[in-house]
């Protein structure tokens, strides 16, 4: 084999290892954090085992078919705090988690936070010896359901703001996630709450939604991806964004999904708002005010 040959045999074994890496790059980039303050053990290292465990779950399984380069995973962070009365020597936790995502915004260096939900049912149990496997037709054990959701919420998150409603590919997951860990009887997955996983995954499938929904890809792709080329009209934009989540604030108040948007939005709406035409800004403020009272006094603080 003369030397022609062989370097074309070695780039192209080269270019097969980079089309594999690409075609095998999971889609999320997930930090986890877990804060054990209130547990009362020796065993640290048992947490430390737990931390990398749904590390490598949340970061290695392929959770869709579609495929990834590693600069588009979706960075998103897990806090877990465990509570004092968890048991690491019989592997019980009784925890809550908030859970963030973010996308890039075009042409910047900046990300725009899609996701911020605080989970207080997050209940499960975890030996350091059992793999964390997740079944999607089968009940698994309550952690790996929870982790799984929640890749699932953060992927419909992400592809709601770069698609209109394009989220819908992986609500059914959602769903059928939330219908098999009903049966394991654990907090989070029924109605008995207003902010659990349950109404999260209601309000993400429920049709009264779509307006919201629809908005999200208005905010994210036809507002801030072009806000560095026309601020203004990315303004009047993200109004008309707020104009539908009022109207669907008006049919379900206080509706889960709109509290985790303003929960992940409330400070980048007060920089998108902190200038610009001054009867935009009296616009957005009245229609802030009037979905999200609990900020409300530092939206007011924009009218100058």
């Amino acid at each position: 084999m003369n030397r022609f040959v062989a370097n074309f045999y070695i780039i192209i074994c080269l270019l097969c290892l980079f089309s594999l890496s690409i075609s095998k790059a999971q889609e999320l980039r997930c930090n986890v954090i877990i804060n054990d303050q209130q547990v009362a053990t020796q065993e640290r290292q048992i947490i430390t085992q737990m931390r990398d465990a749904i590390s490598q779950f949340m970061n290695t399984t392929e959770w869709t078919t579609d495929k990834y380069r590693e600069f588009e995973r979706i960075k998103c962070n897990i806090f877990i705090t465990l509570g004092g009365d968890s048991d690491v020597t019989q592997g019980r936790y009784t925890a809550t988690v908030q859970i963030q995502s973010s996308r890039p915004i075009y042409g910047t260096d900046l990300e725009s936070p899609l996701l911020t939900f605080f989970d207080r049912s997050f209940a499960f149990e975890y030996q350091p010896s059992q793999p964390l496997i997740f079944a999607e037709n089968a009940n698994t054990t309550n952690l790996t359901a929870m982790l799984a959701y929640y890749a699932y919420v953060i992927l419909a998150m992400d592809y709601d703001s770069f698609a209109n409603l394009g989220g819908n590919v992986v609500l059914p997951r959602i769903l059928n996630i939330l219908n098999n860990s009903q049966q394991a009887n654990y907090a989070g997955w029924s109605a008995g709450d207003t902010r659990n996983r349950y109404w999260l995954s209601e309000n993400l499938n429920n049709p009264q939604f779509s307006p919201f929904r629809e908005g999200m890809y208005q905010y994210h792709r036809l507002a801030m991806d072009n806000f560095t080329k026309d601020p203004e009209g990315s303004r009047k934009k993200i109004v008309e964004v707020l104009q539908k989540i009022k109207q669907v604030n008006q049919v379900r108040p206080n509706a889960i999904l709109i509290n985790a948007f303003f929960d992940a939005k409330s400070d980048e709406l007060l920089n998108i708002f902190s200038e610009g035409d001054p009867s935009t800004i009296k616009q957005a403020v009245d229609l802030l005010v009037s979905i999200d009272p609990t900020n409300s006094s530092k939206y007011r603080s924009l009218i100058k």
